[in-house]
């Protein structure tokens, strides 16, 4: 049977959820040989380097957003594609203006990765409109409930996609062989809603119950600049100079978390959250707050490693427990529950699945 051709469209491969889930589905869906080409609209963004060499990548390079040449620039590279899989909806806004106007006649798949459904679940009129005419793809449940629920979309072009992560060779372990020290990491890019600042209440509360025996490392962007001026002020506030390091310059994680004993996850909101599953992944034990997709699929085989609340004792509770539970059991079980929910395969089919789902039950005309 004839492989599907799939192209990925979305502005810029930066280090986000979206575009780590965009790459992963790239990768595996070349790897199963299928065509695959991946289109930025506005740059290329350092995740480019992680595709497969074999992946055909374009650049727009877009400067002026409703530029009507590449609008149809971008309509000619896509058209002859079985599968139009669209990114984050600022893109499929993009997307679709540009293929009523030069006559796009095909199905396109939406890939929603928005986190803070559950905080805003508001419907906007470009939503009701745009939204019905594509094959929804949430990455969680909590969002093809409000697609089907609020937006009123149609079940059958509604489907959940999960997030997953690629296990990746771990060669750096550093950190825990001989060190009195306990490191802790967070990855997280610096916006509010990752809520920073109750992580480093944690640290402060773990130090001083503890004699200082605790450094943490945030991993992240500066997404909002405000944001990490207060929590960069709050770490020389709590007098946590020398028990902090931050990174802003990691693209990829996963090789670095074998330096780690424990790693946290403080979020008021997520989709997925994709870190979780990249813990899983190296077998780091964590702490994290029960949102998102990924919590409401593991958080019965390892519910020691969630709280339902933001009280710090709780949280100190839960670090101080794992710490001092048998290293090798810990990684065995996280292994586990990686295998058991996030095979590479299992997502691979699933989003396949999806395409022709989707594709059954549209027009599939083409030019």
């Amino acid at each position: 049977m004839e492989k599907l051709s799939i192209v990925h469209v979305i502005d810029i491969l930066n280090t986000g959820g979206a575009e780590r889930v965009l790459t992963t589905l790239a990768n595996l869906q070349y790897n199963h040989g299928h065509t695959v080409k991946v289109i930025t609209t506005v740059s290329e963004g350092p995740l480019k380097t992680q595709l497969n060499k074999g992946i055909d990548f374009l650049c727009l390079h877009r400067k002026l957003k409703w530029n009507p040449f590449t609008m149809k620039a971008l309509v000619k590279e896509i058209k002859g594609f079985d599968i139009i899989h669209v990114h984050s909806s600022y893109n499929l806004r993009y997307v679709f203006l540009a293929g009523k106007i030069f006559g796009l006649r095909k199905t396109i798949f939406f890939h929603e990765h928005f986190g803070d459904i559950n905080m805003n679940p508001k419907v906007y009129w470009h939503q009701r409109f745009i939204y019905p005419q594509t094959i929804f793809i949430g990455v969680s449940r909590q969002l093809t409930d409000w697609a089907v629920g609020k937006l009123g979309m149609s079940p059958q072009k509604v489907f959940a996609l999960p997030n997953t992560v690629i296990k990746q060779a771990n060669s750096t372990q550093s950190f825990k062989v001989g060190s009195s020290i306990r490191q802790l990491v967070i990855a997280s890019n610096f916006r509010p809603t990752k809520n920073l600042a109750f992580t480093l209440t944690v640290l402060e509360a773990l130090q001083i119950r503890n004699n200082e025996k605790y450094h943490l490392t945030i991993i992240g962007k500066i997404a909002d600049h405000v944001y990490y001026a207060e929590v960069t002020e709050m770490i020389k506030t709590k007098g946590l100079q020398n028990h902090t390091t931050l990174i802003h310059d990691c693209d990829n994680i996963q090789p670095l978390l074998g330096k780690f004993h424990l790693a946290l996850h403080t979020a008021l909101s997520e989709s997925g959250p994709l870190v979780l599953i990249e813990y899983l992944a190296q077998h780091i034990p964590f702490v994290a707050y029960n949102t998102g997709e990924v919590a409401a699929q593991i958080i019965n085989d390892v519910p020691e490693c969630f709280t339902h609340s933001f009280d710090v004792e709780e949280w100190l509770i839960k670090i101080e427990c794992l710490l001092s539970a048998a290293t090798t059991a810990t990684q065995s079980k996280m292994d586990r529950v990686f295998d058991k929910h996030f095979s590479a395969q299992t997502y691979y089919s699933n989003c396949i699945a999806i395409y022709k789902a989707g594709l059954s039950n549209t027009d599939r005309r083409k030019y």
